[in-house]
């Protein structure tokens, strides 16, 4: 089977930096991730490799396990494409964010072609439900989650899930969870049937037209109203992750109260979007922990 390769190029952000090629930016970004996580398993404390589920990925990192009880939590989901990537590859905000009295889980999951998206999709409900459960028994002040690229999609999928919502409600959890941050993310699927990642994925069309958030009718959709959402993307990212980005905004904005979209310039890629974390200075970082500090207040 031949395949476009323009459609191929929009649908790898790695083609779109003006920092490396593809291959030394993707290879860069993992060498740097790990080095992150590593340097912080020796200098934070934390708990490593907490299960949430039978599979070897179903597995969650805490870190600033010395913060007090009620410290607020940010929980960053990796992407990855679906069969690509590890919680060690989204560890970038762990210094920043610990040093200002937040804790920061990393979350893994299974991944394509041992699983279905699907299958993914309902692992990151499972976590966060244990999260939100733990948070709630340690009075937390609140819970954001931040997902990236693939990570961001799934991160996503908590705010499409009406019975999800509705169950959290009832256990008095959704409360906690007080914003989900978006970045890089990927909201139309579509066109993946077309790509040569789609050998991996296997995504089917039911699997399409119920995860492809920026087709979805949102008629039916219960109002989200105490959770923040900001979805970002940086000016080197995909052109077609960065209109997938501002059209998700706007579908947002007719079920979810509080929306806010963010065009990272400078030349900010889809990698150091979030690499970019491990500077207290930078736009991203400030604005998670300023987000953060004021729901705890």
């Amino acid at each position: 089977m031949s395949f476009n390769p323009e459609l191929e190029k929009l649908y790898s952000p790695s083609m779109w930096s003006r920092r490396y090629g593809s291959a030394e930016l993707i290879s860069k970004f993992v060498e740097l991730s790990h080095k992150v996580v590593d340097e912080a398993r020796k200098t934070i404390p934390c708990q490593i490799d907490i299960p949430y589920g039978s599979s070897e990925r179903m597995k969650y990192d805490i870190y600033g396990t010395n913060l007090s009880n009620d410290a607020p939590v940010v929980i960053f989901i990796h992407g990855g494409y679906y069969q690509e990537g590890s919680k060690e590859t989204i560890g970038f905000g762990i210094p920043s964010l610990v040093a200002q009295g937040i804790k920061v889980i990393l979350l893994g999951y299974d991944l394509c072609p041992a699983v279905k998206l699907a299958d993914i999709v309902g692992q990151i409900k499972v976590a966060t439900t244990e999260i939100l459960t733990i948070s709630k028994k340690n009075e937390a002040t609140n819970v954001w989650i931040v997902g990236h690229s693939a990570g961001a999609h799934l991160a996503a999928s908590l705010l499409h899930d009406v019975e999800w919502r509705a169950r959290m409600a009832e256990r008095n959890l959704l409360p906690l969870l007080k914003g989900i941050a978006l970045f890089g993310g990927i909201y139309h699927l579509r066109d993946i049937l077309d790509l040569s990642t789609n050998a991996v994925l296997q995504l089917t069309e039911e699997e399409i037209k119920k995860y492809s958030f920026n087709d979805l009718d949102t008629t039916e959709l219960t109002p989200v109203e105490g959770i923040n959402v900001i979805v970002g993307v940086g000016e080197c990212d995909s052109p077609e992750f960065i209109q997938s980005s501002k059209h998700y905004a706007q579908q947002l904005l007719k079920f979810v109260d509080r929306v806010h979209y963010i065009f990272f310039r400078n030349s900010t890629d889809h990698f150091d979007i979030v690499e970019n974390l491990l500077n207290p200075d930078n736009l991203l970082t400030k604005l998670i922990i300023h987000n953060v500090k004021q729901e705890a207040l």
